[in-house]
């Protein structure tokens, strides 16, 4: 039984390459996801709405990101919070996880966060 489970293995490897590379961690603009979840935490507001961009590139491909948006979504700078709502949109259903997240947000003092937290609901939970 071994020695089919070993033969089933090693043709596997040999079809389909499995185990044959490293698994490469999900990266943005070069740099690991971890690396722009610590950029929301920078002073600057500029620094933060591009970690916001880059975390939206990765989308739902690596666990941190869209965590990290949701939480954006509190910023104090409004600027920040509309590029979060606007991101958590472009990724799409995805983001499902952040439905009341972005629904809190229809209610920001900020027009265009509360533009982009209407179209991102829409377009993340178009049933409700």
């Amino acid at each position: 039984m071994r020695f089919r489970l070993l033969i089933i293995y090693a043709t596997l490897n040999l079809v389909c390459g499995c185990g044959t590379r490293p698994i490469q961690p999900v990266t943005a603009r070069g740099k690991p996801v971890t690396y722009w979840v610590d950029q929301l935490h920078k002073s600057r507001p500029k620094t933060r709405i591009a970690a916001v961009g880059a975390l939206q590139s990765v989308g739902a491909a690596d666990l941190a990101a869209i965590p990290a948006l949701i939480a954006t979504l509190s910023d104090p700078d409004a600027k920040v919070r509309g590029a979060a709502a606007l991101a958590l949109l472009n990724i799409g259903p995805a983001a499902k996880d952040a439905t009341d997240a972005v629904r809190r947000a229809l209610n920001d003092q900020d027009i265009t966060v509360r533009r982009h937290a209407e179209a991102a609901l829409k377009r993340i939970a178009p049933n409700g």
